[in-house]
């Protein structure tokens, strides 16, 4: 049987591409053997491109690739060869779905699914509803629910890492990634600090730092005893593998918090103005934080005068109760 060339595009964030991921495996299952390509942001499509067995990722911020965002019906010659050479293709989201649809049909490709990235109820989660968006399309097969695969090379990159850290493989370690997105989405500094000095006992304390302002420098102004391994602005597949070798996780609503989750470590994630039950992260070992109060979920339009107690009422002693059972007690 020859293998069919498919494409799947998928251009959101790192929580929306992981919420994806068990869709796309779907997918994928249901044409195989297949030849696969990924289309979006090639540093977040790497995260999954082992796991899929992708053969190549491709830039949706290419020149080219201008196109599917225009309202255009005249494609130029070496976009349309490109789509041309896949028979199947998958596409997420409206911010490229619309063009790319357009595009993929006037190229000739043969079977095309597009589907919405947005739950259209308040109540279904995004895995569960990208899932039954594509059944609904004739997708059928098993659901594989299974921790985020990572390739051999990441996995050596994190084995060099915590062997220059002085870090031995029986060393518990605590990932804290501060930040997310926005800073409306994060719990205050100082409490992540005390965290951190309350663990630094039993573990070390890996601090995660992004391009953005994510609050790792107040952290560390307010540590009082944990001196923190802090790596900043790696790679997302750097980044997976050292979460992979941790023995838990704490952060926000956020694309690293996903990824924890993702890889199937025990993850404590904090909501405030975000609904988990539509975006919390999905895992075996993941709890979730959230008070909400009567003005919850408000994200996106979260109001200028907002005191943001549904964030600010998770106290500092509870975030440290519900990881002492993975920390302290882990093997």
């Amino acid at each position: 049987m020859s293998e069919k060339r498919v494409l799947i595009a998928q251009a959101g964030g790192i929580g929306d591409l992981l919420l994806a991921l068990p869709a796309m495996r779907l997918f994928c299952q249901a044409f195989s053997p297949y030849a696969l390509e990924l289309l979006g942001y090639p540093e977040r499509l790497q995260l999954i491109s082992w796991d899929l067995r992708a053969q190549a990722l491709h830039s949706i911020e290419a020149a080219s690739m201008a196109y599917l965002f225009s309202s255009s019906e005249e494609w130029p010659s070496n976009l349309k060869s490109f789509f041309s050479s896949f028979e199947v293709a998958l596409v997420f989201g409206r911010s490229i779905g619309k063009g790319l649809k357009r595009c993929l049909e006037s190229s000739g490709v043969k079977e095309i699914f597009l589907i919405d990235a947005i739950p259209k109820s308040n109540n279904k989660h995004m895995r569960d509803h990208l899932l039954t968006e594509l059944k609904s399309l004739g997708i059928k097969g098993t659901i594989d629910k299974r921790p985020l695969q990572l390739p051999a090379e990441a996995e050596r990159f994190a084995q060099e890492f915590w062997q220059k850290e002085n870090i031995n493989p029986y060393q518990k370690v605590l990932a804290i990634h501060p930040g997310s997105g926005n800073p409306a989405k994060n719990w205050p500094p100082q409490n992540f600090a005390r965290v951190a000095d309350h663990f630094a006992e039993w573990a070390e304390i890996l601090l995660i730092s992004g391009p953005a302002a994510d609050g790792v420098e107040e952290v560390r102004s307010e540590l009082k005893r944990a001196k923190p391994i802090i790596v900043h602005n790696l790679s997302l597949l750097k980044v997976a593998a050292l979460l992979k070798n941790c023995v838990a996780y704490l952060g926000n609503d956020s694309g690293i918090t996903h990824l924890a989750a993702c890889l199937g470590l025990p993850t404590l994630s904090i909501f405030g103005p975000t609904d988990p039950q539509v975006w919390g992260p999905q895992g075996e070992e993941v709890q979730i934080l959230y008070t909400p109060r009567p003005c919850s979920p408000c994200w996106p339009k979260i109001p200028n005068n907002c005191a943001r107690a549904c964030l600010y009422s998770q106290e500092v002693k509870m975030v440290i109760e519900k990881l002492t059972i993975w920390v302290e007690f882990a093997r």
